[in-house]
């Protein structure tokens, strides 16, 4: 290694003082002590520590049950919000006890991902911009993975399984994490999935695979060689045997799993298809549960698209965890979990699901819950928003019910008004006691003023609104909210959010009839006349005009049951402002009731139950 010049060191240091990126030309004269022999570097790469110890847990809200279980007894979850603040929350569960498998060990036994590849982002300027954005891009795609797979390695049992699927975009990339987060000595197989529809190739060699990396936690962990039928090898048996007699046995077809995995992609006529761009076939997790996993043991997706794994995982008797930040893979899930066929690839009879609850992470149904909660369930939802420690202490007599950043915490009554007389009067009670400064959680609806914090003398009160996202006291990253796509093409768009805040309805006005197709009133029609989203927020995002950019999706049950969502059409954002605002889709399969979702970017939802006979004829 060269030594550092006397200008260099100073041109360093001056740059580091300044708050500047350090030069490409200097990454290898600085001598540094690394665990690794080599690792792979990149723009923002944070530390694993502070990735661990930064992440916001979001406490998981549960908004409608599936099936009955008793009280602490296991039941499925699928989760709503972003996943890396879910798996943090997931992480507690864990060191809680509450990720118990059938052996007794704690934590996920399996892991499946089919991360999103951001691919259809466009860069406007010169050529040279744009290579420099994408390569941009693609670094911060790497962290996002990466801090995801960070928490996905805590969460596994010791003797865990991870499969990650990848396409030819950023395979050698990952890699290269993926030996850096579980070690080259935990790196088992590069798996090729091989499928024989697809890829045209004209100017360059047909893309007809996809890879999947197995790595697992230890060097022990669950295997299961199950031999499988070849019917390449069958076809080839029956020609032999012609004239060889019987002399070659049956049992030569068999084989033991090898890394490469001959399974047909979906296409249109198969009965498991969904009309979902990322959906992978069933057997191809049927594989990968059976070999890796255990009857009984929890599986986790936290990129669940349409629900393979969790679809799968339920046929073979596992437990399962799914994660999406879509509503569209949300309903899309929600549907195929309840309409379920008992053998892989959604043939044979109806199989109904063990019971699972839909929850939301981050996101949270309107705060007027947060008024009908019990004051128990109350105090522990808001310590946990804000990461504060439930701790019960007393402060010169006054009740205190948590520590954050070892100063109390107390939870103001969701029934009372938090005013500037109130905190006169505990600031001439515990002031003395105080160090320096204290919180107090309370409900945005009772807070009778606008600052975040008030200063009396020495001692500073700050005041923790629900719902505002985090002040910056809190944390160093300002909140932000994840977005829902405005098209097929950005589905799968890697935004996430930090933070919390609440599901405020969008304001929607809507003309509802029935239009003529070749003569006959045979299609409802929503006409949408007004779409604006309600954010209060102190930093709302900005839309010039809201209708066009802010209306994410319509999602359609044409038989309402009246208790379930039951998704039978989705429109997006962009096919419907191209369509004048207009949603139509066919009358024939309309039951009596509909329930319509008009959902805006931001995943705020307007529920509409309507009868048929409120498309008025036109």
């Amino acid at each position: 290694m060269k030594k550092l010049t006397k200008q260099q060191k100073e041109e360093i240091i001056k740059r580091i003082q300044e708050n500047k990126p350090i030069p490409d030309e200097y990454r290898f004269l600085i001598p540094f002590e690394t665990e690794r022999e080599y690792e792979l570097t990149y723009a923002d790469k944070e530390r694993k520590e502070d990735i661990l110890a930064d992440t916001l847990s979001v406490p998981f809200q549960p908004i409608k049950k599936f099936g009955e279980t008793k009280e602490n007894e296991w039941h499925n979850m699928l989760i709503f919000g972003d996943n890396l603040q879910a798996l943090k929350h997931l992480l507690k569960l864990k060191e809680q006890g509450k990720l118990r498998n059938p052996d007794g060990r704690n934590g996920v036994k399996l892991v499946y991902i089919d991360p999103p590849f951001a691919t259809e982002q466009e860069f406007r300027g010169a050529k040279e911009q744009k290579a420099y954005q994408d390569k941009i891009a693609g670094a911060e795609f790497l962290e996002f993975l990466r801090k995801r797979l960070i928490f996905l390695k805590e969460l596994l049992t010791e003797d865990g399984s991870i499969y990650v699927h990848l396409d030819w975009r950023k395979g050698s990339h990952i890699r290269l994490l993926m030996d850096e987060l579980f070690g080259e000595n935990n790196f088992r197989n590069e798996i090729i999935w091989h499928y024989e529809t697809g890829g045209v190739g004209k100017t360059e060699y047909a893309k007809k695979h996809e890879t999947i990396l197995f790595y697992t936690n230890s060097n022990n962990y669950i295997f299961h060689p199950e031999r499988s039928k070849d019917p390449r090898t069958e076809k080839a048996l029956k020609r032999a045997q012609i004239p060889a007699g019987a002399r070659i046995s049956a049992s030569d077809t068999t084989k033991l799993p090898m890394d490469v995995w001959l399974i047909q992609a979906l296409n249109p006529v198969e009965n498991e298809r969904l009309d979902y761009p990322t959906q992978k076939p069933e057997r191809l997790l049927d594989r990968v549960i059976k070999v890796s996993s255990n009857p009984g043991d929890i599986i986790l997706d936290c990129f669940a698209g349409s629900g393979t794994t969790g679809a799968v995982a339920e046929k073979l008797g596992r437990k399962w965890i799914m994660i999406d930040s879509s509503k569209l893979a949300i309903y899309t899930i929600q549907k195929r979990m309840l309409n379920l066929k008992a053998e892989i690839g959604n043939k044979g009879r109806a199989l109904k699901p063990k019971p699972f609850v839909l929850y939301n992470a981050g996101l949270y149904q309107d705060s007027g819950f947060i008024e009908k909660m019990d004051e128990a369930d109350y105090r522990k939802f808001v310590l946990e928003l804000f990461g504060a420690e439930p701790s019960d202490n007393k402060v010169k007599g006054v009740q205190m019910h948590g520590i954050l950043n070892n100063r109390p915490v107390m939870v103001f009554s969701q029934k009372d008004y938090l005013t500037y007389e109130f905190i006169d009067d505990l600031h001439k009670t515990i002031g003395s006691g105080l160090k320096d400064e204290m919180y107090i959680i309370a409900p945005q609806s009772v807070v009778r003023f606008n600052e975040d914090y008030v200063d009396k003398g020495r001692i500073r009160y700050y005041v923790l609104r629900v719902p505002y996202s985090i002040i910056q006291k809190i944390q160093e990253k300002g909140f932000i909210r994840g977005l829902q796509p405005l098209s097929k093409a950005n589905i799968n768009q890697t935004i996430e959010s930090v933070g919390f805040d609440f599901i405020y309805p969008p304001k929607v006005e809507c003309e509802y009839y029935q239009g003529k197709d070749g003569g006959l009133f045979d299609q409802l029609v929503i006409k949408i006349k007004k779409f604006e989203p309600v954010q209060i927020s102190k930093k709302p995002v900005e839309f010039e005009d809201p209708k066009k950019e802010a209306l994410s999706m319509v999602m359609i049950d044409e038989n309402y049951d009246g208790k379930v969502f039951d998704m039978d059409h989705y429109f997006f954002g962009d096919e419907i402002v191209k369509n004048d605002f207009k949603v139509v889709f066919p009358k024939e399969k309309a039951g009596q009731k509909l329930m319509i979702i008009y959902l805006d970017v931001l995943g705020n939802e307007k529920v509409e139950v309507k009868n048929i006979k409120d498309f008025k004829k036109k």
